[in-house]
């Protein structure tokens, strides 16, 4: 809805979402900046990261995959109709493996080899899905996006090579619940309530911070993420 005005045309109602969803993260950003208070003398994340390593680790360095490595992936996947733009499901991938893992596996190899993400492979269908509310204000809408099969085998090979140099030099803490292979939700729940406990058995305070974060995975600092240590 557009000035009280109900949209009809589907261009119309496609333009009004990406307007509002593509500008959701910078109102979120200029509030932050004006609420945050002067942080020029404070440690960078690279101070925190370095306290915890007495030896800096080794650089991560990937290795190609295999055309069994990566037939090993897309059999993994779940079996979806749902599809992006080039309109390949995963079972369409699934069902063609044979036909299709060795060109992708050399599409793969080439791109850590040139370290970069394919382009076409960062394109994906946003679908908006109602959560709750008003249905004509697009802020109750939550944004779906579909990515292409590819995209998804190229990230779970990236996945398992960053896993494995995690998990072979301890670089995640031990309270770091999540996307870990083998421990859940219910681990993590576990231990809070366990703490808890024993505080009160113990008759010793204990405390807990919860944070809620507003659209946490848009408004994440890309320069963090992808930025390198200076070892």
């Amino acid at each position: 809805m557009i000035d009280t005005k109900p949209l009809i045309d589907q261009q119309d109602i496609a333009v009004t979402f990406n307007t509002y969803f593509s500008s959701i993260i910078d109102k979120i950003s200029i509030n932050n900046i004006n609420n945050k208070t002067d942080r020029h003398n404070a440690p960078t994340f690279h101070h925190y990261l370095e306290q915890n390593y007495t030896y800096p680790p080794p650089p991560l360095v990937i290795k190609t995959f295999s055309t069994k490595e990566i037939t090993s992936i897309i059999k993994s996947l779940k079996t979806k109709n749902s599809y992006c733009f080039d309109e390949i499901s995963t079972k369409v991938l699934k069902i063609n493996v044979t036909y299709v893992c060795s060109p992708l596996t050399y599409i793969c190899n080439k791109s850590i080899l040139a370290r970069k993400f394919p382009d076409r492979m960062k394109f994906s269908t946003v679908k908006p899905i109602y959560k709750k509310g008003d249905k004509t204000n697009p802020a109750n809408y939550r944004p779906i996006s579909l990515l292409t099969s590819f995209s998804k085998v190229f990230e779970n090979a990236l996945y398992t090579r960053l896993t494995d140099h995690f998990n072979t030099y301890k670089l995640l803490v031990a309270n770091q619940f999540g996307f870990r292979k083998g421990i859940t939700t219910e681990d993590a729940i576990f231990k809070l309530t366990n703490e808890i406990l024993t505080a009160l058995n113990s008759k010793t305070m204990d405390g807990g911070i919860f944070c809620d974060l507003e659209k946490e995975f848009d408004s994440i600092n890309h320069d963090i993420l992808l930025s390198k240590l200076p070892y």
